[in-house]
């Protein structure tokens, strides 16, 4: 008998909750393999719970625990994650990337007021705020190799944590604030003028400032997901801002930059790329390529979190609702029995995209967050 839309979805929810109690634990044969990948200079996973594929479980599943019925046995996964990240690792962060889990804490924050949630948003505040930046104020992604390089991931994910944080704790004794510090628009308004193709609208997957070229391919799926999800984020807020009267809480996404009308652009652009299936490939322009289950995801997740907080004009809901349908179907078809499949796997560098489909943590969160938005 066919499962129901329901049954699938709360199986991938179970299969979330346990990839993300175990994503610490390598198999020996995966340390192998790790050892190999590491000999023929490939990145390897880290020794980080913090570090985005961890963070994109922990969206997926906190997206799902907008359901109050579900929310306890969500957050008991979240909250024994936090744990062993406090216990086991001293409560480290290492890099850029452990943004996205920080935008976790400030959700897990909000759902249960358990101040090891604001703590552990604070320290990642603490971290961002001390990370090298270039001249014109944005992150560096990886300032430890000299690299003056700016990746659309940490633009994304640096700018969605401090979104959602200057909303959730604006009065925080962490201040990250527009001009000296830093501010989610400001990443967002410094790609848009380094990092974007003129001719598509399409983003580059980074760019350096210092070397004056921008690099990566243009219209990379997941690079398009990270930037789109940090524009998501602050234009969420920066739309509650204005209809509150810009409140001081809303301070992380002050700039001359008008967050939202750049995130109804990206929804076009990304709207433009969507293929016949409903879903997104692992490079946008090539639609009849590969598809990308991350990218799919991703780019779901922040049109559906647009159109639920209100951010479309109404006669607009609809043909982006029938849109959403398509890619729900879509993801739908792309798992097995819980399981997220056709995720693209890591990049190791901008342009190495190696093309190896499977089942990642990357996929399996990004999917269960845009299911979650959309619903049934």
């Amino acid at each position: 008998m066919e499962k129901s839309f329901n049954e699938m979805y709360q199986e991938i929810i179970k299969k979330s909750e346990a990839e993300l109690d175990d994503i610490m634990n390598v198999s020996l044969i995966d340390k192998m393999k790790d050892t190999a990948k590491k000999v023929m200079g490939r990145s390897v996973r880290t020794k980080d719970p913090l570090f985005w594929p961890s963070g994109m479980l922990m969206l997926g599943l906190l997206s799902a625990a907008k359901d109050r019925v579900i929310r306890p046995e969500i957050m008991s996964h979240i909250s024994a994650h936090t744990d062993m990240w406090l216990r086991d690792y001293d409560g480290k962060i290492d890099f850029v990337d452990d943004a996205l889990a920080g935008y976790c804490f400030v959700k897990s924050y909000e759902y249960t007021q358990e101040d090891k949630y604001k703590e552990a948003a604070d320290k990642i505040a603490d971290f961002i705020a001390k990370t090298p930046r270039d001249n014109d104020g944005s992150v560096i992604y990886n300032p430890g190799r000299d690299s003056t390089n700016i990746f659309a991931d940490g633009v994304g994910q640096v700018s969605m944590f401090m979104a959602a944080y200057g909303e959730a704790f604006g009065g925080s004794d962490i201040s990250i604030s527009a001009g000296a510090r830093l501010s989610a628009a400001k990443q967002i308004k410094n790609f848009y003028n380094h990092g974007i193709d003129k001719r598509t609208g399409l983003n580059y997957h980074g760019y350096s400032m210092e070397e004056g070229t921008k690099k990566g391919l243009l219209g990379w799926g997941r690079a398009f997901g990270w930037l789109f999800m940090g524009i998501t984020e602050a234009a969420v807020v920066q739309a509650k801002a204005s209809v509150q009267g810009a409140p001081t809480k809303a301070e992380a996404i002050a700039e001359d930059i008008d967050v939202v009308e750049i995130y109804r652009n990206i929804c076009e652009i990304a709207l433009d790329y969507q293929r016949f299936d409903g879903g997104w490939s692992w490079q946008m322009q090539a639609v009849e390529g590969h598809i990308d289950m991350s990218a799919t995801g991703m780019i779901a997740y922040c049109i559906a979190r647009g159109v639920n907080a209100g951010i479309f004009a109404d006669s607009a809901i609809a043909p982006l609702k029938d849109k959403l349908a398509k890619a729900r179907d879509c993801m739908i078809t792309h798992t097995k029995e819980g399981d997220v499949l056709d995720a693209l796997s890591s990049c190791d560098d901008f342009g190495v995209h190696y093309q190896t489909y499977g089942t990642y943590p990357w996929g399996q969160g990004a999917v269960l967050a845009a299911l979650a938005e959309i619903g049934e």
